[in-house]
């Protein structure tokens, strides 16, 4: 796949704090108003921002990964017949500002990201009345998938252990995906802290290196 070049006005960039509280949503809310498309330099994803952890680059996705939706199952190895696949592991659509964030930010790049080659995909352990919800108030340009057990989480090794019990049981580090149509991992971000997550450029930054 021959990379594109970057345009330097697709910047959208990303609200950092914690997720939850009433002053942190207003926050979140403040500086997604306040991100506005701008010219920029744009910077790799810092590995400070990054852990070891997830499946590694050069290993396979598990092919026998299976989704919800609100018309019924959706499996990767499908998804990947239609081509290469971006999968963006977020928190929560209903309880975590910045990750709501993120998915709206990502609208932005699809049409780049379809001229690269990927279809983008978000996945989180809500359910998919949940994330219909939220994709139709947002008018998200692509499809979220449902992981309600986790199962699919766990098989990435993306599951955040600090959370034993409560609402938060079950997420995901805050990652991201590059998976090739034959199911090869491509790339990949990790979140050690899920306040930061990679900017719309820094993405395309990351798929005009592989």
């Amino acid at each position: 796949m021959k990379p594109n070049k970057l345009s330097l006005a697709i910047v959208s960039t990303l609200a950092l704090a914690a997720c939850g509280t009433p002053e942190e949503e207003a926050a979140a809310e403040e500086a997604t108003a306040a991100s506005p498309l701008k010219q920029v330099d744009v910077k790799p994803i810092d590995a400070a921002d990054t852990i070891d952890a997830g499946l590694l680059v050069g290993a396979k996705a598990p092919d026998n990964a299976v989704f919800a939706t609100s018309d019924g199952e959706q499996k990767l190895k499908n998804i990947l017949q239609d081509g290469a696949a971006i999968l963006v592991f977020t928190r929560s659509v209903e309880w975590c500002p910045f990750c709501q964030t993120q998915l709206k930010a990502l609208n932005g790049i699809v049409p780049d990201l379809k001229e690269r080659g990927y279809d983008i995909y978000g996945v989180s352990y809500d359910s998919p009345d949940a994330q219909d919800r939220f994709s139709m108030n947002q008018m998200l340009e692509y499809q979220m998938l449902s992981d309600e057990n986790s199962s699919v989480i766990d098989a990435f090794k993306v599951r955040d252990p600090q959370y034993t019990e409560g609402r938060a049981m079950g997420v995901p580090y805050a990652s991201i995906f590059v998976i090739a149509e034959d199911g090869t991992i491509k790339g990949k971000s990790i979140s050690g802290d899920f306040k930061k997550r990679p900017t719309n450029a820094q993405l395309l930054l990351l798929l005009d290196g592989i």
